[in-house]
């Protein structure tokens, strides 16, 4: 295992207590990019042409600030009073905002002449016309199609590692040549063309810093930089530390685009390992250097909150394992530096055991929910079910919180449509209308509950308002990707994605090779709890008539003796019994062949996610009380995690009710948080949860994450959050320092089920 470095150690202090520097950039940016992109708008340059201008804007006039010690250079942007929404008014203190981040006097003059800050008026999300019932449905979070610029991407950074901007600018020209001028080329070579001087700016601002004989900065670290960004990211890598460097000076300009939020990495120790492997082999690179370079890269993508994903591990096309030495090397660094970093761990059958063990020790040690981890044995035949090649498909990983992409290869679309199945029962009882909000009837009529007569048939019912649910949802997607090909034009994420350059076409209008939608599907496990408790009270023992039901519910359990009836006395998902965890299979692959037939219907690719992100919260606000025995108002389930409290019978059954679901038909994937007590990752529990951990995902375990902070701890810290200042947790497919969360957000995290055996 490698140390951290004295290096690392102080810039890791830098960077987490955010000193002076970490602001450069959120004022550049905005300036310089708003500034470029509204003049080009006045001038009557294309979409298209204004992203490029604003881009290639930034990149010739943004400051190069270099910080002692460090051997990677450049920022995306900061945090704090400078955030991705800062918009300067004119005021004197604005302008003095703007001087301090280093714009000069006469950019900010020129920014304030009437019209050359239109483009920081904030983007609209497009706008459909809608139904009466999808306006419905959007008011109770039921069926939400969302606005689909969301900056969630990986693109093909090593195409800059080995090609450099002077190559791709040579591609684009053939392209352009090829097929014709159109404004996505010239797009395109705007800002090929100002990428070509981005590190050569550092390299002059380090020149002048050695020339200084400043004693902050070390010779060697500035003549380091010197040799690196004289080279990068105009010409090929030739080294470990040059592709290190330009992998994040192409990720800065992504982040530039269209902010930072879930643009992503990607598999690094795939995309590095050759240029690593070569130094090594070479005697020019030390792993010692390798490993600080890497924890160097950690430092700056550093943020509270990071969803800039990274993936480590993985299966090649031929079955065998991808993990190679700076896939524990990362591991280590995660370790080492010891704050939030998302990263993900890719295994199968052929991954060395040792590897998997090293993953959950790092969640053990780090324990803020890092890393976490996707099964391929599952995710490739999902990937593979919906067109994507073999090879294609064994290259997947991460985006943001737990979505998939195909780096360089694909736009997924995350996060796109929302569905709460838990709705379908609500619409079934109240014969299409809500019962949250009763004037609304977004659902399908589908008869009175008299007419109900079996089980069978409620079920059949639920089904059909779930279809209807999600053709509202792709419906909406549909009319706002039409809308997005005019508004939202990525040329940057088009040059370094397949199947754009070569077509011309953008990002957002079907360039990439693969183009699909996902389909968040929410409130699973609450769905099959509900269906479970209907079955046993209303259809086998005729407890209660599906009136009385209604009435229960509509008045959000007068009786807490009949609440605790349905959820005690009635089985739960999430603890191995097949009688509820077979409903929630059902519901799930009945909702990916309905994704495949409105796939057909709107000749798009919809991809079933069961994922929540944050809005089990929402989901909650605006449905009705449930016959799973949740109140009107409270949270349904995170994503395919058991409903909070309510699975009782430790680790393994969890995961056994995980692994029934059809994860091989939701290339979106099965996402899960599992509470843990931290005895079960000390030393004399690890390989046996580590043999658990495997045996469960030869069953089907797709996606797991995992906290392991006990509730004593995180009340203590909601009382007292002075005391835990860096304590974070896994929220909901990212890792956030506890007391930033709302205090909804952190009763919901104490309210899961915090498990204690094996």
């Amino acid at each position: 295992m490698f140390l951290l470095s004295e290096r690392c150690t102080r810039l890791r202090e830098e960077a987490v207590n955010k000193k002076e520097y970490m602001k450069y950039y959120y004022a550049q940016r905005n300036v310089y990019f708003n500034m470029g992109k509204a003049m080009a708008e006045r001038s009557g340059r294309t979409p298209t042409e204004a992203i490029a201008a604003g881009l290639s804007n930034t990149l010739n006039k943004f400051t190069p600030v270099i910080i002692p010690g460090e051997l990677i250079v450049g920022f995306n942007f900061g945090e704090g009073e400078l955030s991705e929404y800062y918009v300067p008014d004119g005021s004197e203190t604005s302008r003095a905002v703007m001087a301090e981040n280093g714009i000069s006097p006469e950019d900010i003059e020129l920014f304030f002449v009437p019209g050359n800050n239109s483009a920081l008026i904030p983007n609209l999300s497009p706008r459909v016309t809608l139904s009466p019932a999808e306006e419905q449905s959007d008011i109770e979070w039921s069926a939400v199609g969302r606005c689909i610029d969301s900056n969630h991407t990986v693109l093909g950074y090593e195409q800059v590692l080995k090609k450099g901007f002077s190559g791709l600018l040579e591609e684009v020209r053939s392209a352009k040549e090829k097929n014709g001028p159109c404004p996505m080329y010239s797009a395109m070579e705007e800002i090929c063309t100002a990428a070509l001087t981005f590190g050569e700016k550092y390299a002059a601002k380090a020149r002048e810093l050695l020339d200084k004989n400043d004693t902050e900065y070390g010779k060697a670290d500035l003549e380091h930089i010197i040799s690196v960004c004289s080279n990068v990211p105009r010409n090929p890598a030739r080294s470990f530390s040059e592709a290190v460097q330009a992998l994040w000076f192409a990720h800065i300009i992504n982040t530039w685009e269209d902010n930072i939020n879930a643009n992503s990495i990607g598999r690094l120790d795939q995309i590095l390992f050759p240029y690593y492997s070569a130094d090594i082999e070479k005697g020019v690179l030390t792993r010692e250097q390798a490993f600080e370079l890497i924890c160097c890269l950690w430092l700056k993508l550093y943020r509270d909150y990071d969803v800039q994903q990274s993936a480590v591990g993985g299966t090649n096309p031929d079955g065998t394992s991808a993990v190679n030495e700076l896939s524990y090397m990362m591991l280590d660094a995660t370790e080492q530096l010891n704050f939030i970093r998302c990263l993900s761990v890719r295994y199968s059958a052929s991954t060395p055991r040792n590897f998997i063990r090293r993953a959950l020790e790092v969640v053990g040690h780090v324990q803020k929910g890092v890393p976490f981890f996707f099964n391929d044995e599952v995710m490739i035949p999902a990937l593979k079910s919906k067109g994507i090649s073999h090879d294609d498909a064994c290259d997947y990983t991460q985006i943001g919180c737990v979505e998939t992409v195909i780096p360089g290869k694909s736009n997924p679309h995350a996060v796109t449509g929302e569905v709460n199945l838990l709705k379908a029962v609500e619409y079934v009882l109240a014969n299409g209308h809500s019962m949250a909000h009763p004037e609304f009837a977004p659902g399908l009529p589908t008869g009175g509950l008299e007419a109900i007569a079996t089980y069978e048939d409620f079920y059949a019912a639920v089904l059909t308002q779930i279809r209807r649910l999600l053709d509202l949802s792709c419906g909406k997607v549909r009319r706002l990707r039409d809308l997005s090909v005019k508004t939202a034009p990525r040329p940057y994420k088009s040059l370094l994605t397949e199947g754009c350059v070569e077509s011309g076409r953008d990002f957002n209008d079907a360039g990439a090779k693969y183009d699909y939608y996902q389909i968040m599907l929410c409130g699973i496990p609450n769905l099959a709890d509900s269906l479970a408790v209907i079955r046993k009270y209303v259809y086998e023992d005729k407890t209660y008539t599906l009136g009385e039901l209604k009435a229960i519910l509509e008045t959000n359990y007068p009786d807490e003796a009949v609440r605790a009836e349905f959820i005690n006395k009635v089985p739960k998902y999430g603890n191995d019994d097949d009688s509820v965890d077979s409903i929630a299979a059902d519901v799930t692959l009945y909702s990916c062949r309905v994704l495949d037939e409105l796939s057909e219907k709107y000749a798009l690719s919809f991809h079933a996610q069961p994922f929540t992100y944050l809005w089990m919260i929402d989901h909650g606000n605006h449905s009705a009380a449930s016959p799973d025995g949740r109140r009107a108002g409270e949270p349904i389930a995170y994503s395919c995690s058991a409903m909070q409290g309510r699975d009782f019978n430790g680790l393994t059954a969890i995961f056994n009710s995980i692994s029934k679901l059809p994860s091989d038909r939701a290339p979106g994937t099965t996402s899960a948080i599992v509470e843990a007590d931290p005895k079960l990752f000390c030393d004399e529990n690890i390989d046996i949860l580590t043999d658990i951990f495997i045996a469960a995902s030869k069953n089907g375990l797709c996606n797991v994450q995992f906290n392991i902070t006990d509730a004593e701890t995180l009340i203590d810290a909601q009382k007292h959050p002075e005391r835990h200042n860096n304590l974070a947790v896994r929220v909901s497919g990212f890792s956030q320092k506890f007391n930033l969360l709302s205090p909804e957000l952190q009763n919901h995290i104490i309210g899961r089920t915090k498990h204690t055996c094996l």
